[in-house]
């Protein structure tokens, strides 16, 4: 099996170790981090209710537990612990638009990768996880559980997702599923708080898909994980370059003029959807699939 067309199991699970290396999730608290006085950015369900306890001079008066205070005769206060566990959600397209690289790994396989680490991730950190894996045709969806439950279940959906594509890339059958459709489905099943990685090249990203996620971006903390090809940093000044996609060709021959046009036209293109989400509140990190992953999500994570 080529590993830069399609991961295997070994691959998924070989990443429990590299994900060590990876940070917790934007905003989220690491394991064991003391509680401080500044206010916290984490976006989870806050404060935990622990116990009662007899009211001493010196207390918070706004803690006083007025029902246990009216039945026990005496003053009582309410305590609580913060809440470290932050659930995480994980969207991953696999649809044939991911199925492409010049050299390495695909976009693809890339996003795969991404994926089992910061599931890996969250199983060291015991944050619940889900996650939703979607192809041309059809998508499976795991609800946020524990890591010990769920875990083995996103990495076989990813797996499975990801290896169904090389047979079904000769066929290149027009996508029923987009980025919206996944997005309207999903949302309604990620919890409040949930930190959510979106991993795709967002090709079709469209006006109802970033309402979807402008709504999802008030109440969870979002990080747009773009995955890209290179080439058009690499093209050669001169030279023939031939193009196909969905039954379409196109051959043509480079200049320098053409190879500064192709270069700025999808730079500009990154750049409009970086800035569109960016005005959403999402934390954009563009995956350059020719490089190492793990330093990549070191630097944006």
């Amino acid at each position: 099996m080529d590993s830069a067309l399609q991961v295997d199991r070994d691959t998924l699970m070989a990443l429990a170790g590299e994900a060590r290396l990876l940070t917790n999730p934007p905003g989220q608290i690491p394991p064991g981090a003391l509680a401080g006085e500044r206010v916290s950015r984490q976006q989870g369900r806050g404060l935990n209710f622990d116990s009662l306890r007899r009211y001493q001079p010196g207390d918070d008066v706004r803690l006083i537990d007025w029902q246990a205070t009216a039945r026990l005769r005496t003053p009582w206060i309410r305590l609580y612990n913060e809440e470290r566990e932050r659930p995480v959600f994980l969207i991953v397209d696999q649809r044939l638009d991911m199925y492409f690289s010049t050299r390495g790994q695909t976009k693809s396989v890339a996003a795969a990768r991404i994926a089992g680490l910061l599931a890996w991730r969250s199983w060291h950190d015991g944050d619940r996880v889900g996650s939703v894996v979607f192809g041309d045709s059809d998508y499976s969806l795991q609800k946020c559980r524990a890591p010990a439950r769920n875990l083995p279940a996103v990495l076989d959906d990813v797996l499975r997702y990801n290896q169904a594509l090389p047979s079904r890339y000769p066929d290149e059958t027009p996508a029923s599923v987009s980025l919206t459709h996944v997005l309207q489905r999903t949302m309604p099943l990620i919890p409040a708080g949930a930190w959510v990685a979106v991993l795709s090249d967002f090709h079709d990203l469209d006006a109802a898909g970033e309402a979807l996620l402008a709504g999802l971006r008030r109440r969870c903390e979002i990080s747009a994980f773009i995955t890209l090809d290179d080439l058009h940093l690499r093209l050669p000044a001169h030279g023939d370059l031939a193009a196909r996609y969905q039954g379409r060709e196109a051959a043509f021959s480079l200049s320098p003029q053409l190879k500064d046009e192709i270069e700025q036209s999808i730079a500009s293109r990154l750049a409009r959807l970086e800035n569109r989400l960016t005005r959403l509140g999402i934390r954009v990190n563009q995956i350059v699939v020719t490089q190492d992953l793990i330093k990549q999500l070191q630097k944006g994570l």
